[in-house]
């Protein structure tokens, strides 16, 4: 009887395998020398399909790989909000492409489904050297290198020069105190001192620069959640603090804790109603774009405040440009592709056309652009200020835990004690 049930068994898993193919997706494997079809997953935003500044940029950039490489590049738009989710179903399928243009905090989960190409043996460490650290930290899990980062940004507080005059001040905030006394001085009528994103990722891009100037961890080397103890909740109750100050005197609009990116804060900027702000790199664009030049030169950027006993501290996002194609030859010429795109001279053609920041740190000394525009000298000069987010799997699950407690502690539903502890709980028992 059980012969003939495990023979039953077998059968119907020659069947399946026959009917599905595992699940894995059939292709034959690329010849050396004949044009090789590598398929790319991206949001538009990356692409040559992009109706801006950098569609061309890229289009030029991309038909040159096609040519010098004998490569067929068949793109396949992914929308951000849906990017992450299908490829996760399609690594965990075997139908992934052979390369995507992925956020970079996705890659520890990206790594731990399978199918990410390990690619530090083909990327020289000389040029490795070019980048910024954190940007080489931030693609690298269990101390192999899984990608390259294409572009980034810097947070950052934005300030207008002018009010800040108006007021005596010849030089932004450089602490907590100082930035407090100064959007307390500058908050009247419509115009708020201070702006900020208090709940969603952009959120949690806010926090952390503070939480790091403390010398805050989220994770341990372990993996496991330590934001609840010793000087890492310590850090996290000064910050939670702080902030409900900053909204309960009404310094922040009280809409706040309803954004979830920086770009939601865009219509009071160009509205004039912020006097300073916690933003992004690439929003000193969208001013640029949608303020006439004089007003847009009233913006200045700088290091953020620091808190009492911090350091100075910004944080870098951005994508990385990874290759999960596993056969020999469409892995060799996906890595080339990468390579290619984050060369100095197509990073900085990118970044300058899409507003980002490059990750290399040479451009800021060598392109045209980026050594003598004022704004890209100064974030030049933040970036080595910069961290990443873990490469965590449960960093997603902290990040949503912990706006959902800064969320609780604003509006009063919960002590901050409480507040951070639930955080916790939450955060275990999804793990």
């Amino acid at each position: 009887m059980a012969k003939r049930i495990l023979g039953g068994l077998l059968m119907f898993f020659i069947f399946s395998m026959f009917l599905f193919g595992g699940g894995q997706k059939e292709e034959p494997a690329a010849v050396s020398g004949e044009k090789v079809t590598l398929t790319v997953w991206a949001d538009s935003f990356f692409t040559p399909r992009w109706q801006g500044k950098q569609g061309p940029v890229l289009d030029a950039i991309w038909r040159e790989f096609e040519e010098a490489e004998n490569v067929k590049l068949d793109l396949q738009l992914v929308p951000y909000p849906d990017f992450q989710a299908k490829l996760l179903t399609a690594l965990s399928a075997g139908n992934q492409p052979d390369v995507a243009i992925a956020d970079q905090y996705w890659l520890a989960s990206l790594v731990n489904t399978g199918g990410v190409q390990e690619i530090g043996g083909s990327w020289p460490e000389a040029d490795r050297d070019d980048f910024f650290s954190w940007s080489i930290d931030g693609v690298t899990v269990d101390d192999k290198i899984f990608g390259i980062w294409y572009t980034t940004d810097a947070r950052v507080l934005y300030y207008r020069k002018d009010i800040l005059a108006e007021y005596g001040y010849d030089e932004p905030p450089k602490t907590w105190d100082e930035l407090y006394a100064a959007a307390k001085k500058m908050t009247f009528g419509d115009q708020y001192g201070m702006g900020m994103v208090c709940s969603g990722e952009g959120g949690m891009c806010t926090l952390l620069i503070d939480y790091w100037s403390l010398d805050g961890e989220l994770i341990d080397s372990g993996g496991d959640p330590v934001f609840n103890t010793g000087k890492n909740k310590e850090a996290l109750q000064q910050i939670f603090t702080f902030y409900k100050k900053l909204y309960d005197e009404n310094l922040i609009p009280g809409d706040s804790v309803t954004y979830g990116s920086e770009n939601d804060m865009n219509p009071r900027i160009f509205a004039g109603g912020y006097a300073m702000f916690y933003g992004g790199g690439w929003q000193i664009g969208n001013i640029q774009d949608n303020l006439p030049p004089a007003d847009a030169d009233k913006w200045g950027i700088a290091l953020r405040p620091t808190p009492p006993g911090g350091k100075p501290m910004s944080l870098a996002g951005g994508f990385d440009l990874n290759v999960f194609a596993s056969d020999p030859v469409k892995r060799e010429k996906g890595i080339k592709f990468i390579q290619h795109l984050s060369q100095p001279v197509n990073g900085a053609k990118f970044a300058a056309a899409s507003r980002g920041l490059p990750v290399r740190k040479s451009v800021y000394q060598t392109d045209s652009f980026f050594s003598t525009d004022p704004y890209m000298i100064e974030y030049g000069a933040i970036l080595p200020f910069a961290k990443t987010r873990p490469n965590s799997v449960i960093y997603p699950i902290i990040s949503d835990s912990i706006m959902k407690a800064l969320g609780e502690y604003l509006s009063g539903e919960k002590s901050v004690e409480r507040a951070i502890s639930d955080a916790e709980a939450r955060v275990r028992s999804q793990m």
